[in-house]
């Protein structure tokens, strides 16, 4: 699996830095990805969002500035990255917030606390998921 998403770049947005620095390990632990990037809140994921593109976006919702639903927002309007590759990462999952981000067009959710195996299984069908999608958007090859 490594050489295959070797190319991503990968955003982890939430306040907690002690589960940023989890995160990241246990990314790096998968061994398959280019850059990772931390955002500690909505408003400097939101500019990250919009300046470079990301195969994997691990995403908080309780966020200072602005909120994860805020930052989820920003994927109708960009270009760049897309919401299939989006893994919303929170402790609190309420049927409200958990229904407008399914409406928004997330398919991936993580609850806190999670374990390293979990976190993989969940990232690995995130990335899977997002070159299917990206695959059906090529143009076909005649």
């Amino acid at each position: 699996m490594a050489n295959v998403y070797k190319s991503n770049d990968v955003l982890i947005v939430d306040d907690d830095k002690e589960i940023c620095n989890v995160i990241e390990m246990y990314l790096e632990n998968m061994g398959c990805f280019r850059n990772i990037i931390k955002a500690h809140d909505g408003s400097i994921a939101a500019s990250k969002l919009t300046n470079q593109r990301f195969g994997l976006v691990l995403l908080d919702l309780n966020l200072p500035k602005r909120s994860g639903i805020d930052v989820l927002k920003l994927f109708d309007k960009s270009a760049l990255n897309a919401v299939e590759s989006v893994v919303i990462v929170s402790g609190e999952m309420g049927k409200e917030v958990m229904t407008t981000a399914l409406r928004q067009g997330v398919r991936f959710f993580l609850i806190k606390p999670f374990d390293e195996t979990s976190f993989q299984q969940k990232v690995i069908e995130s990335l899977k998921e997002t070159r299917k999608k990206a695959a059906e958007k090529a143009p076909k090859r005649r």
